[in-house]
């Protein structure tokens, strides 16, 4: 039973300090008792170690979820990054009719043509601000397509493994 206890602690430490800062927060409100007048101080510490607290009790939270939703995630943010790199493109290129670029749909299979890292090149930024916006959809390409093949990869393998017992 102690040692379910000692785990307990040991792994909720930050939800401990959590309400041992709210506890320094209150301290000051009895001021009015004519005590404590120095622990007004602490509200700096108590303010610092709540957000420590907070952002360590999160952290672990935010991991877990990113390694269950890794691919939905990815996925999510390539969505993203294709429709703003899109419009980005549109804005800083020379798109209309009648210009280098045709339509907003053009800027879409660029952005897309460029998240996939395919790059035809039949459509290519000539701005500063384009090719900004390219490499930074050509990095959340790559990263996203990262994670993805290694999800799949992880599938894969725990099937594999599965049909080894």
């Amino acid at each position: 039973m102690t040692y379910k206890r000692v785990t307990y602690v040991r792994s909720q430490w930050a939800s401990l300090l959590i309400v041992i800062s709210q506890s320094l927060a209150l301290l000051p409100a009895l001021g009015f008792l004519g005590i404590l007048r120095g622990v007004r101080a602490l509200r700096i510490a108590g303010t610092l170690s709540r957000v420590i607290g907070i952002g360590a009790a999160t952290k672990e939270q935010g991991r877990q979820f990113f390694k269950e939703k890794a691919a939905s995630v990815a996925f999510g943010l390539a969505g993203f990054t294709w429709i703003t790199s899109a419009v980005g493109f549109t804005i800083a290129e020379d798109v209309g009719d009648g210009r280098r670029i045709h339509s907003f749909f053009d800027a879409l299979w660029w952005s897309a043509s460029t998240i996939t890292t395919v790059g035809y090149g039949d459509i290519y930024p000539v701005t500063t601000t384009g090719r900004i916006i390219a490499i930074f959809t050509m990095l959340i390409g790559v990263s996203t397509l990262a994670v993805v093949t290694a999800r799949i990869a992880q599938f894969l393998l725990s099937s594999d493994k599965q049909l080894q017992k």
